[in-house]
């Protein structure tokens, strides 16, 4: 073999080596020391975010596996990291961009902070996130959260977040079975949305600026909430099928309009209806008392009346 040859041939076995290594690198690098170096970024981060109040992440230390470090939850043989909780820990600043470094990340709570700015797209690429508690912050922009599939829990509430939410519904649809995105500055029409939410009982949508008719199939949740919105339209009887689920129902503070169906006697499990601040008329349906277990009742501020009379009546 010529020196040319053998030059050659080392240099393509370099080439080799190099690109082997790249992958033993990429492959190992789903570990729990991997994880811990992503915690130690996010101290850093955090850190130079907040230079006054420290919260429990001061505390983490690289002697220690991270399985030990306040707010951080792991497998049950403790070799990868699976959560973080750092809910009231005065934090301020924009959300950390490189959660999906964590590929085991299933819960995320960084509720009860004063977070600004947007949501980094790398949340989205979080596949096995479950859980998302960002709510009580100061969160801007639009919500775009289409690459969760595996969702199951999802708190927004109370943040600054605006348009509208076809980008992440129905899309992180399937296994979600809680969204509380109350609170926001969230537009548009909620009617279509949760079509292929088959798993989902709790929806809170209050205090928004949703606009359109209200979506079909919210008796088949358990809890379900639009108060203070500007929805429209009536409330018609095959909504309340003779399956119906919910236990909480809240329309108050938005236009709806026409008689109430007395067909919500479906909903045999009702805890609480709050139809208050629309414009129902007609009679009060009278199948509401057959529901055995309701405990709060708001009809007010309505063209609601009673008996044979059409004088108004209103109920507070």
């Amino acid at each position: 073999m010529s020196v040319g040859e053998t030059g050659s041939w080392h240099a393509a076995l370099i080439v080799f080596l190099t690109l082997i290594a790249g992958i033993v690198i990429t492959v190992t690098g789903d570990s729990l020391e991997t994880d811990k170096q992503v915690l130690l970024n996010l101290k850093s981060f955090l850190k130079d975010r907040n230079p006054v109040y420290h919260g429990q992440y001061i505390k983490w230390n690289q002697s220690f596996s991270p399985c030990e470090w306040a707010g951080i939850l792991c497998n049950t043989n403790g070799t990868r990291v699976t959560g973080i909780n750092l809910s009231y820990e005065n934090i301020s600043g924009e959300l950390f961009n490189n959660f999906s470094a964590l590929t085991e990340l299933s819960y995320l709570d960084f509720s009860n902070n004063t977070i600004n700015g947007e949501i980094p797209g790398d949340l989205s690429r979080c596949k096995n996130l479950k859980h998302l508690n960002l709510s009580h912050n100061i969160i801007l922009g639009e919500l775009n959260l289409s690459g969760l599939p595996n969702l199951e829990v999802l708190d927004l509430s109370i943040n600054r977040i605006s348009g509208d939410i076809q980008s992440s519904f129905p899309s992180i649809c399937g296994k979600l079975i809680v969204a509380n995105i109350s609170a926001n500055n969230f537009t548009g029409r909620i009617d279509t949305c949760f079509q292929k939410c088959s798993n989902l009982q709790y929806l809170d949508l209050s205090a928004n600026n949703f606009s359109g008719e209200i979506w079909v199939g919210f008796d088949r949740l358990r809890e379900f909430s639009v108060s203070e919105n500007v929805l429209v339209g009536t409330v018609s009887p095959p909504m309340f099928t003779p399956n119906c689920n919910l236990q909480v129902l809240d329309l108050s503070e938005n236009g709806f309009f026409g008689p109430f169906p007395a067909e919500i006697s479906n909903c045999r499990n009702l805890l609480i209806l709050n139809l208050w601040g629309n414009n129902f008329n007609g009679l009060i349906p009278a199948d509401i008392g057959s529901i055995s277990g309701l405990r709060a009742l708001f009809l007010g501020n309505n063209s609601f009346y009673k008996g044979n009379t059409r004088d108004p009546f209103e109920l507070y």
